[in-house]
């Protein structure tokens, strides 16, 4: 008798064990190895884009087969870890592709999905012409707008590089570098705009914010939790312009010795920093212009390579690329949230970096970025996690496979200790999209 009680204790142990399993939440995994997202057979994929929105992250990307170009996008949930089916925005086949201005789904607090992207104007005397459209949905994607052009205006001939947030307001915010110059119309480069949508899913506010921008690099745009709209972007200064300084100036400000017989370059050539404005009135408004640091890189080329904010606690931190001879590379600044300019002093984070995407939290920043070197002769592109803490300590953590070449990478935190980061392979014929679930 005692042994038949002591058999249906176990088993009603084992039962109990196996109930409380099915009760336990299941715990966010971190990929060990990289994982494929998208790997084309015929066709490659490239130029990623995150937004979150809730509990959901959707990922977009555009695909090239042959001639044709198209955007798909797949949603990751982030309760179970999971990816829903691959979906195209039907309206946007024949997209420009291109790495730094890609395609960007969002997705407002009414649950509307926009979709914006590029098409080169083909008539256009530039070969930069081009315009930005836009194509929204209402039922979750399964059917999508027509296209519709984002600027109405007919001298606008070109728009660009541009960048989408969710705003205050519950629409989507956007910035991009246009053609017109209604600012600074003496000066060379595009002017940066600034608009977001409305209820009826037309684009509304639309207004000029900074003149005197570099034409060719990614801009900005982020919103705070105090509801604070940032903006950054690459700006123009021209020769006799107000902060304009010639490299031999510069080196007499450093105190370097014999400056007389040191090669000067490009000492009347523009230069192109990275520059910073924010709005606390629902984008209404926005301060002038001000660095976010002078790296007095002159240059007249196209860096394609533009910035990124992020807010950690009460400290805005900046990450961008600097091609400066002698101090090229990626570097990090703060400001304090409520000071109106940013500090004096840059942190250097890599020589070899390039392109870096930033976000922040649990008091630090995560940035990530392409980093160049070279073994046994050949030359790969890992991409790098760089943690910086509220005291600009840092660290580096490798998140492709060694011995690879990659590029492009984006991020986004899938919950408070875990991050998703996507990035475009280039090791096979057709190129493909890698992530990986990282534990921080």
């Amino acid at each position: 008798m005692k042994k038949i009680v002591l058999i249906l204790s176990v088993f009603i142990s084992i039962a109990a064990c196996q109930n409380k399993k099915k009760t336990v939440k299941k715990q966010k995994p971190e990929s060990n190895k990289v994982e494929i997202l998208v790997k084309g057979k015929d066709y490659s994929a490239s130029a990623p884009y995150l937004f979150k929105n809730g509990d959901k992250i959707i990922v977009n990307w555009t695909e090239q087969k042959e001639k044709n170009t198209f955007l798909k996008y797949k949603i990751f949930d982030t309760n179970s870890n999971k990816f829903g089916q691959t979906y195209e925005v039907p309206s946007a086949k024949g997209l420009q592709l291109h790495e730094e201005s890609m395609a960007k789904i969002g997705k407002d607090t009414k649950n509307t999905l926009y979709a914006f992207y590029r098409r080169r104007d083909r008539n256009s005397r530039s070969m930069f012409g081009g315009y930005m459209y836009y194509s929204f949905s209402t039922d979750q994607g399964k059917t999508w707008s027509k296209e519709q052009k984002l600027v109405k205006d007919t001298t606008s001939t070109s728009q660009s590089f541009y960048d989408i947030a969710l705003l205050p307001d519950g629409t989507i915010g956007l910035s991009w570098l246009d053609s017109r110059k209604p600012i600074d119309k003496e000066l060379k480069g595009k002017t940066l705009y600034f608009a977001s949508t409305n209820n009826q899913h037309k684009i509304e506010n639309e207004k000029p914010v900074a003149g005197s921008t570099c034409e060719c690099c990614r801009t900005d745009i982020y919103v705070d939790s105090l509801n604070t709209i940032h903006i950054a972007y690459r700006n123009i200064i021209q020769p006799g312009e107000k902060g304009f300084i010639t490299q031999k100036e510069e080196a007499k400000r450093k105190g370097l010795k014999n400056i007389d017989s040191l090669d000067f370059w490009d000492n009347d050539t523009e230069i192109r920093d990275m520059y910073y404005i924010y709005s606390t009135d629902q984008g209404k408004n926005f301060t002038k212009p001000v660095p976010i640091y002078r790296d007095n890189w002159h240059i007249s080329g196209c860096p394609h390579t533009g910035p990124s904010l992020a807010l950690n606690q009460d400290l805005l931190g900046a990450v961008w690329f600097t091609g400066k001879p002698n101090e090229e590379g990626i570097y990090f600044n703060t400001k304090k949230q409520n000071d109106s300019l940013f500090s004096p002093k840059k942190k250097y984070i890599s020589k070899e970096g390039r392109h870096p995407q930033m976000i922040a939290l649990n008091g630090n920043f995560y940035a990530v970025y392409e980093e160049y070197y070279e073994k046994d002769g050949k030359g790969y592109e890992k991409i790098v996690l760089e943690t910086i803490d509220k005291n600009r300590k840092s660290s580096t953590r490798e998140v492709s496979a060694a011995l690879t070449r990659n590029n492009h990478a984006v991020l986004y935190n899938i919950d408070n200790h875990h991050l998703f980061i996507v990035w475009v392979n280039t090791d096979t014929k057709y190129k493909k999209l890698q992530y990986r679930i990282l534990k921080i």
